[in-house]
């Protein structure tokens, strides 16, 4: 039996893959750090700090518009050298992110979002314990709002993801809030997992800023970057904003993701089947069954948590790493097929279905059910009790 005392982290199996996190969602290269993936963790670290030199390059190759930031030399911010006083001075009230890159790739990056450039300076840069010179500074433009955010991949096969309205940490910390629009486009025509003329108008917006049919240009950018095409679209993973005054911008493009996350056959939409039954999003494929556990954020430090039972809860953060290790499956109210602690269930191989949206709701302590994430349906095999029951 596990009994979680605390929401400290299962120690990795190596010292150099030990996580240095500060929130509850961090990136999905700490997400592999967290788990001991040190390969893994170590190639998307190298990929992550390097994002914005591979960005700027398609900027300059094929006009991609991004989240363009300005450098800096780590210390002449940290210390407040002429050039970024200038800025504080300036545009001191003006809304901003910041990096900090290591220039060394043992280093973690680190990042502030959504204060002020000079609340950012005053309260966090100023704060950092790091020797500046190992570091390169990135101040970035900031949007309290966003319109829409999408996150997809694209691959030899198709173009899938998912698009939702406002802001972007729905799509990859799985908080999502607002309905979460599921498609595929196999280069031809669209699927969906609900009709939303307003979302299909902007992921055709968004995925043709990467559609590249000039194949000079296509030669160029496979020599710069090592990269590949799909008729005529860049494959990689990309994650999208639509900002209020309607600008589309890429934030992020990795190369080494579509390599982990394969394309999902068709789309479920979350629903209850019967009293025994509901579906969700398969995450990660695989049929097995097991007992409920409801995990939430008030229980979760001392839960009884036998190897083998079904983690349901609302969404999963860093936090439930223990559990998701010993659990036979996971099944999820919320999130997104390309969320974190999605992406993390496939490496941990468990079988997973997400965005179930009422799965807490339905099952109970102690129901014996089957998760068969190959069909997304979640049967329950032998209720404790049916009172309540939708």
């Amino acid at each position: 039996m596990l009994r979680v005392t605390s929401y400290a982290l299962l120690p990795p199996p190596h010292p150099m893959s030990q996580p240095v996190i500060t929130t509850h969602q961090p990136s999905l290269t700490e997400w592999f750090e967290a788990i001991g993936e040190r390969v893994n963790s170590e190639l998307f670290r190298e990929e992550d700090n390097h994002k914005t030199d591979r960005l700027e390059i398609l900027y300059q190759m094929i006009g991609l518009p991004y989240e363009r930031p300005e450098p800096f030399p780590a210390r002449e911010m940290m210390e407040r050298g002429p050039i970024f006083n200038k800025i504080l001075e300036e545009r001191g009230n003006e809304l901003c992110a910041i990096r900090l890159v290591p220039n060394r790739s043992d280093l973690p990056k680190l990042r502030q979002r959504g204060l002020t450039i000079k609340e950012c300076y005053e309260t966090w840069l100023v704060k950092q314990t790091i020797n500046p010179d190992d570091y390169t500074a990135y101040l970035c433009p900031h949007s309290e709002t966003l319109l829409w955010s999408a996150t997809f991949v694209v691959n030899q096969e198709a173009i899938f993801g998912e698009i939702v309205e406002g802001l972007h940490s729905q799509l990859t910390h799985g908080d999502t809030k607002n309905i979460l629009y599921q498609f595929r486009y196999d280069f031809d025509q669209w699927q969906w997992s609900e009709e939303s003329p307003i979302a299909r108008r902007e992921m055709e917006r968004i995925v043709k800023l990467i559609y590249v049919p000039d194949q000079n240009t296509q030669r160029s950018v496979k020599e710069k970057l090592d990269v590949q095409f799909s008729h005529d679209y860049l494959v990689g993973y990309f994650e999208a904003t639509v900002w209020p005054d309607n600008k589309v911008y890429i934030i992020d493009y990795n190369r080494l993701l579509p390599k982990y996350i394969s394309t999902p056959p068709s789309f479920v939409q979350p629903s209850v089947i019967d009293k025994t039954a509901l579906r969700g999003s398969p995450a990660y494929s695989g049929v097995v069954q097991g007992t409920v556990v409801i995990v939430n954020a008030l229980n979760l430090s001392t839960i009884d948590f036998l190897e083998g039972s079904i983690l349901v809860c609302d969404n999963t953060d860093v936090r439930y790493l223990p559990l998701m290790r010993r659990a036979a499956a996971i099944v999820t109210d919320r999130g997104g097929i390309l969320s974190h602690a999605a992406i993390v269930a496939r490496e941990l191989k468990k079988p997973c279905i997400i965005g179930t949206k009422i799965a807490t709701q339905v099952l109970k302590d102690g129901d014996l059910i089957e998760v068969n994430a190959d069909q997304g349906v979640v049967s329950i095999l032998k209720p404790t009790h049916d009172e309540g029951r939708v």
